[in-house]
């Protein structure tokens, strides 16, 4: 008695017949059947280093560290909040570096994100492709987060000396 799961019997269930033209039609319908089992209950593709899980978790956490840093929003609002205020060019060039690297964390993730979404095929598990389809979406938005933010920042002006007073 085998303990392993495959079924190593005849797989041909069907009743046997005296007429051959009828046995030969029936194992061509099934033998279709199989086929298009075959292709829907596809087995998982294995795992590894360069697989579509791995990407799309790796875009996951690449998310994470855009999403949890505040980076982009803050920046947003910041901008946004400034207005035709002046801003000094030291400033204005900590704004610009720090929407730099904030957007192009969020075009990383993005990136992997299609990457995985490319890699996948019929045995990707489905928590794969959800994962990179969700952190697509959400990369690009923070990109266009980023442009906007990146757009919006103020000319810098030249820091004026301050006044002394007179005596």
């Amino acid at each position: 008695m085998s303990t392993s799961l495959e079924n190593t019997g005849p797989t041909d269930h069907s009743p046997e017949t005296d007429e051959p033209g009828e046995a030969v039609e029936h194992d061509e319908a099934t033998e279709a059947e199989a086929a298009e089992e075959s292709a829907f209950m596809a087995d998982p593709r294995p795992g590894g280093v360069l697989s579509t899980e791995t990407f799309g978790l790796v875009a996951l956490f690449l998310l994470a560290i855009t999403m949890f840093s505040g980076q982009l929003i803050g920046l947003l609002t910041t901008v946004s909040s400034i207005g035709d205020q002046p801003v000094t060019v030291a400033q204005v060039a900590q704004l610009n570096t720090q929407i730099t690297v904030g957007g192009t964390l969020a075009a990383a993730s993005a990136l992997t994100a299609a990457l995985a979404l490319v890699l996948s095929g019929t045995g990707t598990r489905d928590w794969a492709r959800w994962t990179a389809s969700a952190v697509l979406i959400t990369g690009l938005l923070l990109v266009v987060v980023a442009v906007l933010t990146y757009l919006q920042v103020p000319a810098g002006v030249a820091q004026q000396p301050p006044m002394m007073p007179t005596g």
